[in-house]
């Protein structure tokens, strides 16, 4: 398999590359390609930004990544795996995309407004896709549904924009991975639960880069 890494360095590698360790360890055989900065080691794309809004910077990579690989793996640098993941299920929210009013950024919000009205004008399930978690892009397809979408000016959640319009015969329910801060236990209980985590920078102290050496 390919992973596809959309990155931009914040001046620290720690979890982009502890994130790939994470996937070697699990599958040896596969290629890891970093888009954006480069990251010492692995295949690097380079690839300017020219956008203002930050997800249309991830979509831009992504669609590159299309015209390279007939299907990828859409990785960021804060996830973590382990063999309990199953990349040819897709793993989606228990929720539709809503708001999340005093709880999420501008941005956020005005992302779930964007792509749940295309959905819906499109008369299409407007299930959320935004759990922190990997997923495994068709190229072609992606190309198509993000070519009927004017994402470059917009705020947009590329998969949930991906799976609704291209419904997946296997989804399986996942809660939000994404943890803010140390909590070892949720942290395991996600690995166990679905087989993947992801992490903010604030999540990181002693105990919580033992566990993450764990995982690589």
């Amino acid at each position: 398999m390919i992973f596809v890494y959309p990155y931009k360095s914040n001046g620290s590698d720690y979890l982009i590359t502890n994130s790939i360790k994470s996937v070697l360890k699990h599958y040896p055989e596969s290629e890891i390609v970093v888009i954006g900065s480069e990251l010492e080691g692995f295949k690097h794309i380079p690839f300017k930004d020219s956008n203002i809004i930050r997800g249309a910077n991830v979509t831009a990579k992504m669609l590159h990544a299309a015209t390279l690989f007939d299907e990828f793996i859409y990785m960021n640098d804060d996830f973590f795996i382990n063999e309990r993941f199953d990349f040819d299920i897709v793993s989606a929210s228990y929720e539709n995309l809503e708001r999340k009013e005093g709880k999420a950024s501008i941005a956020w919000n005005q992302a779930v407004d964007n792509t749940k009205h295309f959905l819906e004008h499109n008369r299409r399930p407007i299930r959320s896709y935004e759990c922190h978690q990997p997923v495994k892009f068709n190229s072609e397809k992606l190309i198509q549904t993000m070519s009927r979408i004017n994402w470059k000016k917009h705020d947009h959640f590329i998969k949930s924009l991906y799976f609704n319009l291209n419904p997946q015969i296997k989804v399986k329910p996942i809660d939000n991975v994404k943890l803010i801060t140390p909590n070892i236990k949720k942290a395991n209980l996600y690995l166990s639960m679905f087989g993947c985590l992801s992490v903010g920078n604030g999540f990181l102290n002693d105990a919580t880069r033992k566990l993450i050496k764990t995982l690589i």
